[in-house]
């Protein structure tokens, strides 16, 4: 009995190696298929091909890609390809920013100080901006900067350093189809 069920494990598996080898192939080519779409959904968008940008994007920001996270939230916020919801930019830009994008970690602090698609909350404000402000862009690190100053101008010292202790404790999930 034991060895039939052994033999039938082994038939088993040598008839599905081809396709599981395959389904690991696809598994590795997948961040560099979902880079290539992003940069041809990013030349659509800057092309003022919105249609076509909306469809890239949202196909991949459904499987996790941060950047295109960050681009539909983007649209949302302008009503390109969609009618303009503040609100649904901000659930984007969050996704994005929890995966440590720091433009999206900027525009969430950004709409969190103003009250814009969400109630405003200057703590979030000041734990994204200051998430921000450690990007390696130095145009988002120099508009976190300023934006910090303003919501810190808003807040008490000690909502400020829980803000900040916030920010510490942040640690960016995973990004889903792409490598970063």
């Amino acid at each position: 009995m034991r060895t039939n069920i052994l033999i039938s494990g082994l038939s088993f598996l040598r008839r599905f190696t081809p396709a599981a080898l395959l389904l690991a192939m696809l598994l590795n080519a997948l961040p560099v298929m979902a880079q290539a779409g992003f940069e041809e959904a990013t030349a659509a968008f800057s092309a003022g091909k919105f249609d076509h940008a909306l469809n890239e994007f949202r196909s991949l920001a459904e499987g996790g890609h941060s950047e295109a996270e960050f681009m539909l939230g983007v649209m949302y916020f302008q009503g390109r390809a969609v009618a303009q919801n503040r609100a649904i930019a901000a659930v984007w830009f969050h996704k994005s920013a929890l995966k440590g994008h720091g433009g999206a970690q900027l525009a969430l602090g950004s709409v969190n100080i103003r009250g814009v698609g969400v109630y405003q909350n200057l703590h979030e404000a000041y734990k994204w901006l200051t998430l921000a402000a450690l990007s390696s862009s130095s145009d988002i690190k120099e508009k976190a900067v300023i934006l910090l100053q303003d919501a810190g101008r808003l807040m008490t010292p000690d909502e400020i350093r829980v803000a900040k202790s916030s920010a510490s404790d942040f640690e960016p999930f995973k990004s889903g189809l792409t490598s970063n």
